[in-house]
C-alpha cells in the first residue's frame, strides 16, 4: 500500500491560461493561512481488491490520524507493506512507538530514498485529483473545498475499481 499526505488550498495553482495580446495575465492571489484542507491517503492498487482510502482535516496533520488510517487496513493472513517518505509524521515518536505493535498485526513500513516522490505511486493519484477532478480553481468557502476534494477522490477511487479485473 502507498501512503502519502496532500495538501488543498480554497485558491488552487492555476494550470494554464490565455490572455489577449499585449495584456497582462492576473491571476487573483488568497492567502490560504487557516484555510487549508490536509489529505491523508492510502493507495493499494494490486490484489484483489485494490481501494484508495482518504481522510481529510482542516488543520495540520498528526502522527495520530496517521494510526487511525492504519488501524482501518483489513487484515488477512498476508502482510501489508505501507511504502511512504521520511516526512516527520511517519517518523515521529508516536509512530516509532506504534511500530512494534503493527508489526504484530502483520503491518511493516518501507520508507523510500530521500527526494523520490515518483517511487510513490500515490503521488500520481494526487496529481490527477489535482488537476483534472478539481477544474474549479477557487473556492469560497471550506464546505465547498471539503466537497470537491470528496468528489475528486470518490472518482478516483470508481476508476481504480472499474480497472480493476
Amino acid at each position: 500500500m502507498f501512503l502519502d499526505e496532500c495538501g488543498f488550498s480554497p485558491s488552487q495553482p492555476v494550470n494554464y491560461s490565455w490572455t489577449l495580446p499585449g495584456e497582462r495575465k492576473r491571476i487573483p492571489y488568497e492567502n490560504p493561512q487557516g484555510r487549508r484542507i490536509n489529505a491523508l491517503a492510502m493507495l493499494a492498487p494490486y490484489g484483489p481488491h485494490p481501494s484508495l482510502t482518504w481522510d481529510h482535516v482542516p488543520r495540520t496533520l498528526r502522527s495520530e490520524d496517521l494510526l487511525v488510517m492504519l488501524e482501518g487496513i483489513p487484515r488477512g493472513p498476508e502482510p501489508v507493506v505501507i511504502v511512504l517518505d521520511n516526512a516527520g509524521l511517519h517518523r515521529s515518536k508516536v509512530i516509532q512507538a506504534a511500530r512494534p505493535a503493527l508489526e504484530e498485526q502483520g503491518i511493516t513500513f518501507y520508507y523510500l530514498p530521500p527526494y523520490s516522490p515518483e517511487l510513490n505511486a500515490i503521488e500520481a493519484y494526487f496529481g490527477v485529483i489535482k488537476r483534472q477532478e478539481m477544474p474549479q480553481r477557487s473556492y469560497r468557502t471550506l464546505d465547498e473545498l471539503d466537497t470537491a476534494i470528496n468528489v475528486a477522490f470518490q472518482r478516483q477511487e470508481t476508476r481504480l475499481l472499474t480497472r480493476s479485473p
